[in-house]
């Protein structure tokens, strides 16, 4: 019989099978991913980019020396050749092989499985390694390593060297070990041959490396300016793997970027790439996966001294040893660089919201709590046992609104107490407050929008299956009162209840924030940085700062009074921090955020109503959009600003009852 592979580890087989190597698609949304990536973030987890339709055909990139660098190092010279015996398609009838031979095969008919045996010790460092497209094979092999009990995957893998198959893996007993051969889609035919190299895997020194460099002390070199060259390679006293430390010199006000050629050579592999300050052991940046599956981030520099790069591969992207060439470049920094970090020390801080003082309120998706920053950068937790804070925002009575994992949107009063307040939406996961008082809350079980009145009574759905991506997410109000929302590549706005694209970018884009001249402002995690577009959707500045790690959410900072202000913050999840963009390069306050007080009397808008006058353009148009929304100041909009008028003016009083019968 042949292994038995469970299920859920099938899955995983037949994503790995479908991975592009496209570095544009990697970038691709898929139905439902911004739940995905809100669970990926509150699990830490390194996860792999989106599965495609097809399975890749990478090419490489024959690249010289760093090519050679991948070729697995054999403990010793080859034993000896032994040819496949039929049958062999289960552990019962493998066939026999040790250490230092090559075993040859073909896999034929279509559906055929060989399977070989090799017995181990306890501590080696496998290698197994296909050699069929590269010596002009049509087969694309897979491969399997199976434990001694003939059934327990151990590890998978499709592709990693073009289409030939490689499995580093560290044996952890002693015993008999079975690795089965077999062609992708089980492809199959008489001229389908392989040959399998079982060796060790050996690590040296590689490039212009100089191991051990697996600590700040023991750093590799390399200049500003030049390029650094090594191998990742799984070692014998290294349970974590490899790990390659470069060390490098940087003077204050240097923006940097650092940026891993890895999988771009036409190998199946996932580097990982993080900045440590001075010290050797603070995390200033980290990335995966900004090119495709190879690494890139950009950094400014505050404090002249040395900064560590780190190069290792991603948890679960498998111990086969790759060569990769690390770029350490100074780039121009963005007028919002440098930044400077308000808060630290945050958890995992997603949604964003400034409150009527000019405090911050974030919520930390981990730790189940929002936290509220004040201006001098003290940190409190305002509001504790809010399962997965995601989305914030203020709501006409100075209430803060918060969209949780749990599927209900929470309304937290001034003192910190919550309580559930809209609970019929499938899968909330953004809010925001329209200048007229409304809420909107984007919706993941339907692909929709969601419209309550100021106290919480829901009003309209508005369909945005449509937008394709992820589906409508992060959420803000434009200029003119409008929702726009983001779908992850694209922002999106509702113009007369139908959706309209405002712009599209090739990165994933999050929580955006509006300035008074209509500008948008959007944090880009996976790049690292956040753009600046005009109103129309147009570039602005595609590097509006580099200094930000993972951004999540933006937002514009409040005086005293309330008032939006020319302070850009952000949350960067990836490092626990509450950043502010440089002031200087923010050229208008931000957007009102929330309820604005009509700029009218009752009696203006009743004599409006009237034809007696009193009324600007401006202000019908906002009764209008309190309204039905059909272009003109009628019955109807009155009617709406009567209601709008008196659910505030009642629920103000109400909490003033509340408050006075606390104090008591």
């Amino acid at each position: 019989m042949e292994p038995r592979v469970p299920k859920a580890l099938q899955a995983l087989l037949v994503l790995l099978a479908v991975v592009s190597a496209s570095p544009a698609f990697a970038q691709q949304p898929s139905t439902g991913s911004w739940r995905d990536a809100v669970r990926r973030l509150r699990d830490a987890a390194i996860v792999p980019a989106a599965p495609g339709s097809a399975k890749k055909r990478i090419r490489s990139m024959r690249a010289g020396g760093l090519r050679g660098l991948a070729q697995l190092h054999a403990a010793a010279a080859l034993n000896a050749t032994i040819a496949e015996s039929e049958p062999n398609g289960s552990v019962e009838t493998a066939d026999s092989v040790a250490l230092g031979d090559r075993a040859t095969g073909t896999v034929d008919p279509a559906g055929d499985v060989d399977t070989w045996f090799v017995d181990l010790a306890a501590g080696q460092l496998l290698s197994v390694d296909v050699d069929a497209f590269e010596t002009g094979s049509p087969l694309d092999p897979t491969l399997a390593l199976i434990a001694p009990d003939g059934v327990t995957l151990l590890a998978f893998n499709d592709d990693f060297d073009d289409l030939d198959s490689r499995i580093s893996f560290r044996v952890p007993a002693s015993g008999r070990y079975y690795v089965v051969i077999r062609g992708f889609g089980a492809s199959g035919g008489a001229g389908l041959t392989y040959a399998i190299n079982f060796g060790t895997v050996t690590c040296t020194a590689a490039g212009t490396e100089r191991e051990p460099n697996g600590t700040p002390a023991t750093a590799s070199r390399v200049a500003i300016g030049a390029d650094g060259s090594g191998e990742i390679c799984l070692q014998a006293d290294s349970p974590a793997g490899d790990v390659d430390f470069w060390a490098f010199t940087a003077q204050a006000g240097t923006t940097i970027e650092l940026d891993i050629d890895a999988a771009q050579l036409g190998l199946l592999v996932d580097p990982v790439l993080a900045l440590y300050a001075s010290d050797g052991t603070t995390q200033l940046a980290f990335n995966d996966d900004t090119d495709g599956a190879d690494s890139r981030l950009q950094f400014s520099i505050t404090t002249t001294g040395t900064y560590y790069a780190t190069v290792a591969s991603a948890p679960g992207s498998g111990d086969n040893p790759f060569p990769y060439t690390l770029h350490v470049r100074a780039i121009t920094p963005g007028p919002g660089d440098p930044i400077t970090v308000r808060a630290e020390g945050l958890g995992q801080p997603l949604g964003l919201a400034v409150g009527n003082t000019g405090d911050v309120f974030v919520g930390d998706v981990v730790g189940n709590r929002v936290l509220r920053v004040s201006s001098q950068g003290v940190v409190t937790i305002f509001a504790a046992g809010i399962p997965s804070p995601e989305g914030l925002a203020f709501d006409v009575f100075g209430q803060l609104l918060v969209v949780s994992g749990d599927g209900a949107v929470y309304r937290v009063t001034p003192q910190g107490q919550a309580t559930r307040f809209i609970t019929d939406a499938g899968i909330p996961f953004w809010i925001a407050v329209a200048p007229d008082g409304r809420i909107w809350l984007t919706d993941l079980s339907d692909r929709s929008l969601r419209r309550y009145s100021p106290t919480g009574q829901f009003q309209a759905r508005f369909d945005a299956g449509v937008i394709g991506g992820f589906g409508p997410g992060p959420l803000a109000i434009g200029p003119s009162g409008e929702p726009y929302f983001s779908n992850g590549t694209e922002i999106w706005k509702l113009v007369n209840g139908r959706p309209q694209r405002v712009l599209r970018d090739p990165f994933v884009l999050w929580a955006f924030a509006f300035d008074v001249a209509g500008n948008i402002y959007a944090p880009a995690p996976v790049a690292g940085r956040i753009k600046l577009f005009d109103a129309t959707g147009a570039v602005v500045a595609d590097t509006f700062a580099v200094g930000p790690d993972a951004p999540q959410a933006v937002a514009f900072g409040r005086d005293g009074t309330g008032a939006t202000v020319a302070r850009l913050f952000a949350t960067d999840l990836r490092v626990g921090h509450l950043i502010e963009m440089n002031p200087a390069g923010v050229a208008h306050p931000g957007q009102p955020a929330g309820f604005i007080p009509p700029p009218f009397t009752l009696e203006a808008a009743a004599a409006g109503l009237l034809g007696a006058g009193g009324l600007s353009a401006a202000d019908a148009q906002l009764l209008d959009a309190l309204g039905n929304h059909n272009g003109r100041y009628d019955v109807g909009d009155f009617q709406a600003y009567l209601r709008t008028v008196g659910a505030i003016q009642g629920a103000a009083t109400a909490a003033a009852q509340r408050r006075q019968g606390s104090d008591r």
